[in-house]
């Protein structure tokens, strides 16, 4: 990893024991490190896609109900972030750890993925205008999974 994100970090961790964050202190520092920490995000995403097309085919083969779908999913996205969180307190590891350029928006796609989750409402009467339908959700992660198909 470049020497430019293990300084961010460092940084950011003294500012927090100072009270203040990296956010607050340098807007342009803060966005370098958000771009860093998604680039870990897409590499640890991208090496689990075999689970995420698992995922996906299981539920658009209806092998799973879409309580299923949403639970596992956030279970998996939850994974990866703790496989970020463990690199990240190995500083050493961190340093020699590159990731993989082919993985680069992976992350965006998950992401995606638990948004349309987030919005989803299956009782129409409840259903507000920024919600979407069951159906809905179903033509999502099938557009999703042709992106996410090219990773492959």
């Amino acid at each position: 990893m470049e020497d430019t994100y293990l300084q961010l970090l460092k940084y950011q961790k003294d500012l927090k024991s100072k009270g203040t964050s990296l956010w607050k202190e340098n807007e342009e520092e803060f966005k370098k490190l958000i771009k860093y920490e998604v680039s870990l995000l897409d590499h640890f995403r991208w090496e689990q896609k075999d689970l995420y097309y698992s995922l996906i085919n299981n539920f658009l083969n209806e092998k799973i109900d879409i309580d299923q779908y949403i639970s596992q999913l956030y279970k998996l996205q939850n994974e990866t972030v703790n496989l970020v969180k463990e690199l990240k307190l190995d500083f050493k590891k961190l340093k020699e750890f590159e990731p993989n350029s082919v993985s680069k928006g992976f992350s965006l796609l998950t992401e995606m993925l638990c948004s349309d989750c987030r919005v989803f409402e299956p009782d129409p009467d409840l259903r507000a205008d920024s919600d979407i339908s069951e159906t809905e959700l179903i033509d999502s992660v099938r557009e999703i999974f042709l992106e996410i198909q090219k990773y492959s």
